[in-house]
């Protein structure tokens, strides 16, 4: 018997070091690492062109990465030192992302709980129709007609209403809801009380890894979203924050930041490097709440995504 033990830990000992796993090893790590700084990258360059003085950026003009040498937040000051359009638009974004979050999460949930019981009547035939959208769509020119027939357009209500409910995440947290045992329900049932209370008070709190991932992906949506404002909203005083950031990367002018003659400044910095610290600015946020709801990511997907 102890030979045999021996004869097994050996085995797994070459299987260990086999020239096939040490191949795999090497060029998966490599590749990673590759993959890795492809993607960071980008986000460096950004981040370093942001911090950079004026003067390194004028003494290296052709240089895809300039080291600063120090760093300087000075073109942080000067958006926000007279610039009431990004404050402005920085508000909508926020306001819009924590309302539409909420109120995703909300139809989701309100939608899923009930098509999740098999004792709903039509419930097959209404989840034909949501496969159907899910599938197919009117299109831009029909969305908008509907948009501009219930005259929201122009207002707040068009960033919110269009999109409210996405089929998708709704599908998953209903297979989420099916996998709860039905007997937690009856239990509740039993002793008095109802379904919106089942619902709040027993379920929800089972959903919470699922909610926050798919919460993320509402938030992450809204944040960046910027094709229903170019749809829907033609004042310049309900754009977001990606919009404005839009229009300065297609116009290549910043004149969309400057109010009372600021750009005319003689300490304004370049165009490329307010356009990063723009996006800087537009992406900080989501950055430092992500690793905080990763975590829920596979968890809640995988949960709402398959049944057992």
């Amino acid at each position: 018997m102890g030979k045999l033990v021996q004869t097994n830990q050996k085995m797994k000992v070459n299987i260990q070091n086999s020239w096939g796993d040490q191949i795999f090893s090497i060029t998966s790590g490599l590749v990673l690492a590759i993959i890795c700084l492809l993607t960071l990258l980008p986000v460096v360059t950004v981040m370093l062109n942001s911090l950079t003085p004026t003067k390194d950026l004028v003494n290296n003009p052709n240089s895809f990465i300039v080291i600063p040498s120090y760093i300087t937040f000075n073109h942080y000051i000067w958006l926000f030192k007279g610039s009431q359009r990004i404050f402005t638009a920085y508000t909508i974004t926020i306001l819009r992302t924590l309302v539409g979050t909420f109120l995703c999460l909300f139809m989701t949930v309100v939608t899923a709980y009930p098509l999740s019981k098999k004792y709903l009547p039509g419930r097959n035939g209404i989840m034909k129709l949501f496969f159907f959208t899910l599938i197919f769509s009117g299109g831009m020119i029909p969305t908008f007609l509907v948009v501009n027939g219930m005259k929201i357009t122009d207002t707040f209500f068009a960033l919110l209403i269009p999109c409210a409910l996405n089929v998708y995440y709704m599908i998953i947290m209903r297979t989420f809801f099916a996998s709860i045992p039905e007997e937690i329900s009856e239990a509740a049932r039993i002793d008095g009380a109802s379904d919106v209370t089942v619902l709040f008070k027993i379920i929800l709190p089972l959903a919470l890894p699922s909610m926050a991932a798919i919460g993320l992906f509402y938030a992450v949506f809204h944040w960046n979203s910027f094709m229903d404002v170019v749809m829907y909203i033609n004042k310049r005083s309900l754009w977001p924050l990606q919009m404005l950031l839009r229009e300065i990367l297609v116009t290549n002018d910043i004149g969309e930041l400057s109010l009372g003659g600021l750009i005319q400044d003689a300490a304004r910095p370049p165009a490329s490097v307010i356009t990063n610290c723009t996006l800087v600015v537009s992406a900080l946020p989501l950055m430092c709440i992500y690793p905080f709801l990763q975590k829920y990511f596979v968890k809640g997907l995988m949960i709402g995504s398959v049944k057992g």
